[in-house]
């Protein structure tokens, strides 16, 4: 429209018409180039693409939303209960005895270790490590029901495992809790305190990693034995080949003290680790395949080990064993002002980022 005004302009004044009167026609020419009803057009444009993604499951609240999302050409997500079903089941506990694998048999829990069937009440290393997950927790079963269930679906979980072996209901009043070390995102953990004869018991659990360097002894069959960096290295490695089975795991710990305010990591034993299953939403592969086919590449956020993030990747097909794995600490540490072009082309094409803090997401999405 604007080359065709000054087309008309120039015309003009060649054919000896006053340029005043023809700089008016060129606008006038421009603005009636644009119809009236383009504005309304675009708005039902728009409109009509929000009711047909809302046929199609997809919610959208604002009508420039629409525009946004067919540029889209990235998508960062979560993992759990996005690309998950946030539904955890614990399936297994790493104690320095052998794992032992927790078995639904007529909707009920049995525990096994090298295909024998344990009593957790005479199993001191299990019925401690229930014991720990039950007490270092904040949901409640309630009466079972799916609408009484409330807190963190781990914590859930946990709650389940004691339910099973009959010790729930007592443990709480057993021992009750005096004090609470919320979560911290940089020793990766939660404490409670609870009173346990004249002293204090500390339960502790959190990511698996934080949780074993910071212990200084382990519980045996033989009571507690010092733990050292070749056996943390033991327990990395456990950490690691469960998590490459898409397994989610927390580490439990217990300490003692005088007080409820000494320092909970001060005389850490690591009693064991626990394992929970949070399986694939079944939509999901299809949905990644689509947003593939359709030039939009996904890349995956999570704040769970490498090994789990991987494995969860690759079920949903959002990579192949070719992934580029990111750790979070590598992408805290991250500048874009002092980083290499290579740094930054490997940060553009990681499939997975695991360990990464909310802050860090943000960072990234940046």
């Amino acid at each position: 429209a604007l080359l065709l005004a000054a087309l008309t302009i120039g015309a003009g004044v060649l054919r000896g018409h006053d340029l005043t009167e023809m700089i008016q026609t060129g606008v006038a020419l421009a603005v009636a180039a644009v119809p009236e009803g383009l504005p309304v057009v675009a708005t039902l444009c728009l409109a009509r693409g929000m009711w047909r993604m809302a046929a199609r499951n997809a919610l959208i609240t604002q009508l420039s939303s629409v525009e946004t999302l067919g540029a889209t050409t990235i998508v960062l997500t979560d993992k759990t209960g996005t690309l998950t079903e946030n539904r955890m089941t614990a399936v297994r506990y790493l104690l320095a005895e052998g794992d032992i694998e927790i078995e639904r048999q007529d909707d009920q829990a049995v525990f096994m270790l090298d295909q024998r069937r344990l009593d957790p009440g005479e199993h001191g290393a299990l019925a401690c490590a229930v014991t720990i997950g039950a007490l270092c927790n904040n949901a409640e079963l309630g009466d079972g029901s799916d609408d009484s269930v409330s807190g963190d679906p781990m914590e859930t979980a946990l709650l389940a495992v004691a339910e099973a072996t009959g010790d729930r209901a007592s443990l709480r009043d057993r021992y009750e809790r005096v004090h609470q070390h919320p979560f911290d995102s940089d020793r990766k953990s939660m404490t409670t305190v609870h009173r346990d004869g004249t002293g204090y018991l500390f339960a502790v659990k959190g990511a698996p990693e934080a949780v074993i360097a910071a212990c200084n002894t382990v519980l045996t069959a033989d009571g507690a034995q010092a733990l050292d960096d070749e056996g943390r290295r033991v327990w990395t490695d456990r950490n690691s080949a469960a998590a490459a089975d898409g397994l989610r795991l927390l580490a439990l710990a217990k300490g003692q003290g005088d007080t409820p305010f000494a320092d909970p990591f001060a005389e850490l034993m690591l009693v064991g680790m626990v394992c929970f299953i949070d399986p694939l939403r079944a939509d999901v592969p299809s949905a990644i395949e689509s947003s593939l086919a359709a030039g939009v590449r996904v890349v995956m956020l999570t704040g769970d080990h490498a090994g789990t993030a991987s494995k969860i990747a690759l079920d949903a097909r959002i990579a192949d064993e070719r992934m580029i794995v990111i750790d979070g600490r590598e992408l805290e540490l991250f500048d874009p002002e002092t980083a290499s072009s290579r740094e930054k082309q490997r940060l553009l094409t990681g499939d997975v980022f695991a360990r990464v803090s909310p802050e860090a997401k943000l960072k990234l999405a940046a």
